[in-house]
């Protein structure tokens, strides 16, 4: 069954809409950050590869064999030193689904993960793929309604070209959705639990589990080289917070800020030269929790505390008011304070 699911993932590659990784960038030498374009509207999270004397790590796997055929292209034409390792930032399919490309172009690799991801990676494969289901579901019958109106979201009447790009978006996600399910689930085969500390192919190697994000999220430093890689502890430009561990994140990213980092490389947009936008996030939560306590301490309901929650300040500093990146931010960032406040109350708002 499993030689029959690649061998219908590998069919797809050829005619996907989007598959190659963007030309790599060397962050210092011998560390490259790839950026995968999305896939029918599914992000696609940062790969990192760290060459060493007889072989690579690879920091994340991105989202499909598709996608990580596309990365292992561009990293063959910088080098012929296979990948010995592969490292899943956290659970997520957009770091970790394409755990099965990578295993199939270097069959001896090791996975690196913490225990949390692991059981999570487990606990999750056979149900995820009905929360994609879901939410592409709702998005074609939202397209269906602008085909049969003849007028976008926003009212505009639809040209022969966007009828044809909404027509293709919808053939995309079956696309997707037919490569996800074809896809094998590839788990970490190397866990540990706080740190793990590697000296392999002449670098040093620090991987902590740093909880925020996820319960496993991992963050990856190289001392010698001042480059640390967060994961989706980190998320250019907005923030990922849909069901987060605020009060984790918290403590997790004042451990981020006190390593000697000259390169930070977040789990999605371009790296980072200096600490600015990890410390707005850092401060920017550590205000909403400021917040949220001030509201209990009131005596307020959730629906009463997001009412005072005031994120018009922080919402400019990650957006500058760009209607997208606004949208973005509401979907994406706005969660947090029901987060916060489930955390305080141990989940109180369901009785309210």
């Amino acid at each position: 069954m499993l030689l029959f699911a690649a061998a219908i993932a590998v069919a797809l590659l050829t005619d996907f809409p989007v598959r190659a990784a963007t030309q790599p960038v060397e962050l210092v030498p011998g560390i490259y950050q790839f950026l995968t374009p999305d896939v029918a509207g599914n992000v696609v999270g940062n790969s990192i590869a760290v060459v060493m004397d007889r072989d690579v790590l690879m920091f994340d796997a991105t989202l499909l064999p598709g996608t990580a055929s596309g990365v292992i292209h561009e990293l063959q034409e910088l080098t012929p030193k296979p990948v010995h390792y592969i490292v899943n930032s956290h659970w997520h399919p957009d770091h970790a689904g394409g755990n099965a490309g990578f295993v199939a172009a270097f069959p001896e690799v090791e996975i690196i993960a913490s225990k949390e991801t692991r059981r999570l990676m487990e606990d999750t494969s056979g149900v995820y793929i009905k929360t994609l289901e879901f939410e592409i579901a709702q998005a074609n019958r939202e397209i269906g309604k602008q085909l049969k109106s003849g007028r976008s979201a926003d009212g505009k009447q639809l040209s022969p070209k966007d009828r044809e790009e909404l027509h293709a978006q919808i053939s995309g996600e079956a696309r997707f959705l037919a490569e996800f399910r074809a896809t094998p689930v590839k788990l970490p085969t190397l866990t540990f639990n706080k740190s793990l500390t590697l000296y392999h192919g002449g670098r040093e190697f620090h991987f902590i589990t740093l909880p925020g994000h996820t319960v496993g999220d991992v963050a990856l430093y190289l001392p010698q080289e001042k480059v640390l890689l967060t994961g989706d502890l980190l998320a250019y430009p907005v923030p990922f917070c849909a069901d987060s561990h605020p009060s984790d994140w918290i403590a997790s990213l004042e451990v981020l800020a006190a390593l000697d980092a000259s390169t930070i490389v977040p789990g999605h947009g371009p790296a980072q030269r200096d600490k600015a936008y990890l410390t707005l996030l850092l401060e920017s939560l550590q205000s909403i929790r400021q917040q949220v306590q001030q509201a209990l301490h009131q005596g307020l309901t959730l629906k009463e505390t997001q009412k005072v929650v005031n994120l018009d300040a922080i919402r400019l500093k990650f957006t500058h008011d760009d209607p997208d990146l606004n949208a973005s931010f509401e979907g994406n960032f706005t969660p947090v304070v029901r987060q916060m406040y489930n955390e305080a109350t141990e989940g109180l708002e369901e009785y309210q």
